[in-house]
């Protein structure tokens, strides 16, 4: 082995070859990639250096120097021809790393529109939007929750309110409303009120309760007493020359507003009356005066019960009567009185009838002509039997 000979020749054709490889790679690689590389060094100025940087050239350049120095020489051949035409023909047709993408026709990619720093932060949210869309969207399912539960809750305070608003009043008016005995509440009468009491009084006969069987029972979805269903088929009464006229009438839903005497109220009261309708009668020369009163009740019973209340002739119970509508007419204040009353059904009806002025009757039998038309104010009631026969047929 002759180092001394062939050593210094062989060292002077390395730095001889290895001149050659840095001048050939410095300009076929170096100046093609180091102005591609400018923008993006700027850009990534405080990343590490990558693959393809000046500081990896460098390195690159000291290894292929220490290789001269060893007797190594660089791969040349159609494996390095090949890399070195892939890589050329890699630099030409890829956009420059660092730049904005320009479309052939001078326009900026869609790509190239979002800027690194961009990208960079859609990068650090990795999951985050999606998870920031699901949690926006449970507070608000969660604020829809709560509001309808808020409503519910408002809801429910407002009925329990009407129910204590609805027992409270019911227990005001006594035990008979909670028991479906209707409107408990007792009026009293105005004071000064008239107390007449007829001197003459027929009460109910029993015989009369079969004709008014098919409407013993008042029905539960029946209405009101009105004037113009009472009054209307009998504005005018007659019976032979005997002609009595409608004066005034009114309908109530308060029947103890119609009466007085404390047991009389009662009995209509507890008898679940729900209303009364009452209308004055009187002849063309105002002589006579007729009274018609007419109260509904739950059954025969309840009105036979305020039947036998209102007998002024039953020494058993109180005084009362119904009082009158007219005050202007002395005949139901003071003086000479005739009155009857008849259970019809759940209807209680009252005539009374007398002098305009109170005087006592005449001789004849004008009083009691009087009496008889004065009952064809009931004409509805009847009218109400044969629908009710109707109806049950």
């Amino acid at each position: 082995m002759v180092r001394d000979d062939r050593g210094p020749a062989r060292y002077d054709d390395a730095d001889a070859y290895g001149d050659a490889y840095a001048d050939d790679r410095s300009d076929g690689y170096d100046d093609g990639y180091d102005d591609e590389y400018d923008g993006y060094g700027d850009e990534y100025e405080d990343e590490p250096p990558r693959r393809g940087s000046p500081s990896g050239r460098r390195r690159s350049a000291s290894t292929t120097r220490r290789n001269a120095q060893n007797g190594r020489k660089p791969k040349r051949g159609k494996a390095a021809a090949r890399t070195a035409a892939v890589r050329g023909q890699a630099a030409s047709d890829a956009p420059r790393r660092g730049h904005r993408g320009v479309r052939a026709g001078g326009g900026v990619g869609p790509v190239s529109k979002f800027s690194a720093s961009a990208l960079r932060r859609v990068t650090v949210l990795g999951d985050r939007p999606s998870q920031v869309v699901y949690t926006l969207a449970e507070q608000s399912r969660r604020k829809r929750g709560t509001a309808v539960l808020g409503t519910l809750v408002a809801l429910c305070c407002t009925a329990l309110i009407a129910l204590l608003g609805v027992l409270g009043y019911q227990l005001t008016l006594g035990p008979n409303a909670l028991t479906g005995k209707g409107n408990a509440a007792i009026v009293d009468p105005p004071e000064g009120h008239s107390t007449l009491l007829p001197e003459l009084y027929q009460g109910h006969q029993e015989d009369e309760t079969e004709v008014f069987a098919p409407i013993a029972q008042r029905p539960d979805d029946a209405a009101q007493l009105t004037e113009k269903e009472v009054f209307g088929p009998a504005e005018k009464l007659e019976l032979d020359d005997f002609e009595l006229l409608l004066k005034d009438s009114e309908a109530t839903d308060t029947c103890t507003a119609l009466v007085w005497g404390e047991e009389l109220a009662q009995s209509l009261a507890d008898g679940s009356c729900t209303s009364a309708a009452r209308g004055v009668y009187q002849d063309k020369k105002e002589k006579y005066v007729a009274q018609f009163t007419l109260f509904d009740l739950a059954d025969t019973e309840a009105a036979q019960a305020s039947a036998q209340a209102l007998d002024p002739t039953d020494h058993t119970t109180e005084s009362g009567f119904v009082l009158p509508l007219d005050e202007s007419i002395t005949g139901l204040h003071e003086g000479y009185s005739q009155a009857t009353a008849q259970v019809m059904g759940h209807y209680l009806a009252v005539y009374w009838v007398a002098r305009a002025d109170g005087g006592q009757p005449a001789e004849d039998e004008t009083m009691a002509a009087l009496n008889v038309v004065a009952m064809d104010a009931s004409v509805w009631v009847y009218q109400e039997v044969g629908e009710a026969k109707q109806q049950a047929e």
